[in-house]
């Protein structure tokens, strides 16, 4: 099988994030294949904007180049970044510079790796635990050294300190995407490179811009599918988070009439729902009315619509509804929110999983943060969600939000 069958058909390649091999949703270590870099910045700042928006962390290694790139997008999703820095959240860090720090003759060593990375993990960390007092943040973290080493030749280097990744990943609650361009990789023999690659990460991420060029495909039209899929997810995800993050600064709850912010979250989703003929169906409570951040309750509507229109297939319906409810144990009055759909459903084995960091129903697209961040906004609001799916057909997933409608005395620590 070529290089390029493998990357279509992931055959001998890692499987989905946290997976593999029994790997914890703890952490996960994700290899960026990518042809281009705009592309490649748009998805890996997915996960570094998600962690941040969610109280965590972000680092990146990276040449001076890509480390210009994330900032202006991070930047552009509603991110001050000299503000998120001051706090300890967000670090860039030159690669070949940290690459001086522990290289020894053209190798890794093992001690000074693992001296300068739990450093460089412990200082982001603790930023934000001071910000919003988790015991174990989370940190979103992206990296080049390894294919820095790769292209001055020290391919055997490179591989070393993927392995130091992996063992430094083992007792942190850690994300990191490792960027490799296509470029190292010119010709079909280089598919054994690849294999080794990928047996060192729990996912792959294709990340290509066109199915042009140097590389021949055997299905060029299957990969086209592939690609245009991808690429109409990330940007679709970069333009929501764009849109609702801008209002990030701004974290004082606030009465949000919900019908209100739906109509502005389904003009959001509104030509997806049309390109998929998906029929939405809406029995929102006109008195319906919470208290929270509006970009917050917004992400959190924009998620479980997004995640019920994936689901769908052409015809489905998707159900949204919202009405005045109690908390089961506490009592507090707010409202219940529902996302209904007809779609493939969760199958019971990997249900108990959808809330956990870097879970994804598909292999596909490895994005898989959006439900955590939404569990941790209600968290820390004092609400709650739950999921119910089922895979035999009838099919389909809800989605059950509790969020109250009063200020509560809970955001302390948030």
């Amino acid at each position: 099988m070529t290089l390029n069958q493998q990357l279509e058909t992931g055959d001998g390649l890692a499987t989905s994030l946290g997976h593999r091999n029994g790997a914890s949703a703890r952490h996960s270590h994700v290899a960026h294949f990518y042809t281009s870099d705009p592309v490649l910045v748009v998805e890996v700042s997915q996960s570094l904007s998600n962690s941040l928006g969610a109280g965590g962390s972000a680092v990146i290694i990276a040449t001076p180049a890509h480390i210009e790139a994330f900032e202006q997008q991070l930047t552009l999703r509603g991110f001050d970044l000299r503000r998120i820095a001051r706090q300890g959240r967000w670090l860039a860090l030159d690669a070949a510079a940290t690459l001086n720090t522990f290289m020894d003759h053209g190798w890794p060593d093992e001690k000074k790796f693992a001296s300068q990375m739990n450093a460089v993990l412990d200082r982001v960390s603790a930023g934000a635990a001071a910000v919003n007092g988790a015991r174990e943040p989370y940190i979103a973290g992206y990296g080049e050294m390894v294919s820095v080493l790769w292209e001055q030749g020290k391919t055997s280097a490179s591989l070393r300190l993927e392995e130091l990744w992996n063992r430094l990943l083992r007792g942190r609650p850690f994300h990191l995407s490792c960027g490799w361009p296509m470029r190292l990789f010119p010709s079909e023999a280089d598919s054994i490179s690849i294999r080794r690659i990928c047996a060192l990460h729990t996912g792959v991420s294709n990340v290509h811009s066109s199915i042009s060029g140097s590389h021949p495909r055997r299905d060029g039209s299957l990969w086209q599918l592939k690609a245009r899929a991808l690429l109409q997810n990330v940007s679709h995800i970069a333009r929501q988070t764009l849109g609702f993050y801008r209002e990030a600064d701004s974290v004082a709850a606030m009465p949000i009439t919900v019908s209100g912010a739906i109509d502005e979250v389904l003009a959001v989703h509104e030509h997806r729902l049309r390109d998929r003929e998906i029929e939405l169906r809406r029995f929102i409570r006109p008195d319906a009315r919470v208290v929270a951040p509006l970009g917050e309750f917004k992400h959190i509507l924009s998620c479980l619509i997004a995640n019920a229109i994936d689901a769908s297939v052409p015809g489905n319906e998707i159900t949204l509804s919202a009405w005045k409810a109690r908390h089961p144990v506490t009592g507090v009055q707010g409202i219940r929110l529902s996302v209904v759909d007809q779609g493939i459903g969760i199958p019971d084995a990997i249900i108990r999983d959808v809330f956990t960091p870097f879970f994804a129903t598909t292999r596909d697209i490895n994005i898989g943060l959006g439900l955590w961040v939404v569990k941790d906004i209600l968290d820390r609001r004092g609400g709650s969600i739950r999921c119910r799916s089922r895979v035999a057909q009838p099919s389909g997933t809800v989605m059950m939000v509790f969020l109250p409608s009063e200020q509560l005395q809970i955001e302390a620590a948030a």
